[in-house]
């Protein structure tokens, strides 16, 4: 199964960290790296989109004003290719004033909550296990 992060470029390190450990449980994670010098960046963006079969959406203060991210989560809510298969990742959110800068439809979809100081990649591991139907907890 492949995963696409979609995140803000100042979340970068934490979607690498977040894609190793996928990787290391055996998922397969689509890497912007990929894209090379003369690419039509949108267009390669658009195919990962369409081969991707679940997102995570690392949602912080940084991806909220991030057109990309709000376009690469819409696409994923709006297509049959990613039906039940979001997972909002809501990071630092205790610095979110009572869900008021949190998109509604994100906390309704049993979001996951992280820091960027320590996050636990386990508990996302294991939900994207979970929706793809492998067992939990392996190695």
């Amino acid at each position: 199964m492949q995963v696409f992060i979609s995140h803000a470029k100042a979340d970068e390190t934490l979607a690498r960290g977040l894609a190793s450990a996928l990787e290391r449980a055996g998922f397969s994670v689509w890497n912007p790296e990929s894209i090379l010098p003369g690419d039509n960046w949108a267009m390669e963006i658009g195919r990962a989109l369409e081969t991707s079969e679940l997102m995570i959406v690392l949602f912080s203060k940084r991806s909220r004003e991030s057109a990309t991210v709000t376009q690469e989560a819409q696409y994923a809510l709006t297509s049959g290719n990613y039906r039940g298969r979001v997972v909002p990742v809501l990071v630092d959110s205790v610095t979110f004033a009572a869900g008021a800068e949190v998109p509604w439809v994100l906390l309704k979809m049993e979001p996951i909550y992280i820091t960027s100081t320590s996050p636990d990649f386990n508990v996302i591991v294991n939900r994207i296990r979970t929706l793809a139907g492998a067992p939990t907890n392996a190695p």
